[in-house]
């Protein structure tokens, strides 16, 4: 699906059409970079839902995570301490999906809720993968507000031509289009562009 003609994104530069999932190396696990996994993603079609085992999910389902947040604003987001790469949250690699495909496929923004809401107004077990804790405003306090997250209920089918994916400079969309050219049948998912992070953002500081 495209971008809306309907929505203000040209008057609202806070604003974007686009979901991101950035993905992060699992070096601890099985010894993939976050390119690596990135790769997988494409290769499978579908990102992995996260789930309570890691900490992230709460309830019985897993979901898939994406953010909100325009390009230019990832080198923000890609800061020291979340994409620290001996224990990242973020790495600048990942899939951009439009709203509309990612709203049609369940995709819906999270519920930004305390405990004590989450009790009063009887959210079921069933449905707490949509739930991000949120305890305060303060920043001692617990608040992930500023991340826009979305979620898919368990892994979120890619289209087979998402709109693009996120790298983090241009020898990365080299080995990327590379790969694809010489694997063709090995990817579900082949992205209609690869963009660096880099140069999208003017440079990356931290990283």
């Amino acid at each position: 699906m495209g971008i809306s003609d309907h929505l203000p994104y040209v008057e609202r530069p806070d604003l974007s059409p686009f979901l991101i999932h950035l993905t992060k190396n699992t070096k601890t696990d099985d010894e993939y970079s976050a390119f690596d996994n990135l790769v997988n993603i494409l290769k499978t079609g579908q990102i992995w839902a996260s789930d309570k085992k890691k900490g992230f999910i709460k309830g019985a389902n897993g979901a898939a995570c994406f953010m909100d947040v325009p390009f230019m604003s990832l080198k923000y987001v890609l800061n020291k301490e979340t994409a620290n790469p001996d224990h990242p949250k973020y790495e600048p690699f990942g899939i951009v999906v439009t709203k509309q495909t990612a709203y049609s496929k369940g995709a819906r923004p999270v519920l930004y809720l305390s405990n004590k809401e989450i009790k009063e107004i009887g959210v079921s077990n069933e449905e707490l993968w949509r739930v991000v804790r949120f305890e305060g405003i303060e920043t001692k306090e617990i608040n992930w507000t500023h991340e826009r997250e979305w979620r898919a209920k368990e892994h979120f089918q890619l289209p087979a031509e998402p709109i693009a994916v996120l790298v983090k400079s241009l020898n990365y969309v080299k080995e990327l289009n590379t790969l694809i050219k010489e694997q063709p049948s090995e990817f579900k998912s082949k992205p209609q562009s690869i963009i660096p992070i880099n140069v999208v953002c003017q440079g990356l500081i931290y990283i």
